[in-house]
């Protein structure tokens, strides 16, 4: 082994001769062992392959494919030339590729404040209240983080809907949180309510632990269900009220809406907030749903707490930076006056909306029972045709080998429609609701239809 003369005479260099911690005793994070699941891959990504199976088989027929909210894949997305001129616009002269700052550029956060939120100085916030994340998931993935080192520990839950994004439990799990849902009823779109929040904390209670965070969304994933900025401040200020420390509000899908309705007036949200509101709710938005641009990978959260913004922006500096492609196309957008007018967010939000009046008028005149309010989905029950058989030239092969005859559970259903009737969507199991699917209609009304048409036939035939 070479050896360095590199240590002045006198240099005390005994501390690196033993075994150092790291962190302080009282930081170190104590041992814990318990029989930790496996985090499972998304199906999101999985779903389609079925789909080849069906062309492979049909290569005249046409699928079609609503099971993911992609815009970039049903409807376009944005073209890569305009990315191109973007980046270029987006870049500087010179060092185009030096880090960027690990809570995202000034002047992107300059005109989310300025344009897309139109914030005020009645609120308190300043574009360093936003912090830039590499997509939707980095962003939650953050907040985790950062309210776990704010909390000092783990093992606390996290509330949401009785029907959450399947990303919701998966991403807290990896970060030391549990996952509570709250109850909710179908008829009333699995909403969590002010009664559904205090059921909550009395049931975790009761096995001495406690709920620390919130997950609110809307326009919802996976039921559309939308809540009014007065239902949103009932729910933020209730989950105060009951020592909730972290809420998030997810936004994602707000400018997916009817045209009339829009986005949500967040500047004014904040103003009629109550100041210990403020410094705990965080809302979340990007560019994966408005602009159909899922592989660009930007999104932003406004943190209430300024204290929040720099932990993340911390957390940011040994984890993910932001990526500088989607900050040139988020800077494309939300350098506008009206954000949600340029081209590539009507592209997507105005066939939306089409297919969304289609969704509704279709399924209640095929006699459908449904959810569908607004962003991309509608949650459909598929209860009546559970435990029905396929017809007896589709059968499918499990696994283990399995012939399965029948639509024994809703993930077989899911199976039954993509490898054998050419259409894609996504099993309620996902959910943590097996009585329904979520269906995507972000699409053109033709392709829409057709997808329709597709489900109503291919249910009809089972016996």
């Amino acid at each position: 082994m070479k050896n360095y003369d590199v240590c002045y005479p006198g240099q005390d260099i005994s501390q690196n001769l033993v075994p150092q911690f790291c962190d302080k005793n009282e930081n170190q994070i104590p041992e814990s062992k318990y029989k930790r699941r496996d985090v499972w891959p998304s199906k999101m990504f999985t779903i389609k392959l079925e789909l080849d199976e069906f062309t492979r088989n049909n290569p005249h027929i046409p699928v079609y494919d609503a099971s993911q909210g992609d815009g970039g894949m049903s409807l376009g997305g944005i073209p890569k030339e305009e990315i191109a001129e973007a980046l270029l616009r987006y870049l500087p002269e010179e060092r185009t590729t030096k880090y960027g700052e690990p809570n995202g550029s000034l002047i992107l956060r300059r005109a989310i404040y300025e344009n897309y939120y139109k914030f005020d100085s009645e609120t308190g916030l300043t574009p360093e209240n936003i912090v830039i994340g590499d997509g939707g998931r980095d962003i939650l993935q953050k907040w985790y983080q950062a309210i776990s080192q704010e909390d000092g520990g783990s093992g606390d839950f996290i509330l949401v809907s009785a029907a959450p994004w399947g990303s919701y439990p998966e991403g807290s799990y990896i970060n030391g949180f549990n996952m509570v849902c709250a109850p909710g009823n179908p008829d009333n779109a699995f909403k969590i309510t002010p009664e559904g929040i205090d059921i909550s904390i009395e049931f975790v209670q009761k096995y001495k632990r406690k709920i620390t965070g919130i997950i609110i969304t809307s326009p919802d994933n996976p039921t559309g269900n939308y809540l009014s900025e007065e239902e949103m401040l009932s729910l933020i200020e209730h989950a105060v009220a009951k020592g909730i420390k972290h809420i998030f509000v997810d936004l994602i899908y707000q400018a997916v809406t009817d045209l009339e309705i829009g986005c949500y007036n967040v500047n004014n949200i904040y103003k009629n907030l109550s100041p210990e509101a403020k410094m705990r709710v965080c809302f979340m938005d990007g560019l994966t749903k408005k602009a159909g641009a899922s592989n660009i990978r930007n999104a932003h959260l406004v943190c209430g707490s300024i204290e929040l913004a720099k932990k993340i922006k911390g957390i940011a500096t040994h984890t993910v930076l932001p990526n500088v492609a989607g900050e040139a196309v988020a800077y494309e957008i939300y350098r506008q006056e009206s954000p949600i007018e340029h081209p590539w967010v009507k592209r997507v939000i105005e066939p939306t909306a089409k297919s969304r009046t289609l969704v509704k008028k279709r399924l209640k005149e095929l006699g459908f029972k449904f959810i569908c309010d607004q962003g991309y989905y509608a949650f459909i029950n598929i209860y009546p045709w559970l435990g029905k058989e396929m017809p007896k030239e589709k059968i499918l092969i499990d696994e283990t080998g399995r012939k399965i005859k029948r639509i024994e559970n809703v993930e077989i259903l899911k199976s039954y429609l993509s490898a054998h009737c050419g259409l894609a969507v996504i099993h309620g199991s996902v959910f943590r609701q097996p009585h329904f699917i979520r269906f995507s209609y972000a699409n053109t009304p033709e392709y829409t239809d057709g997808a329709i048409t597709r489900l109503e036939e291919s249910l009809r035939v089972l016996r």
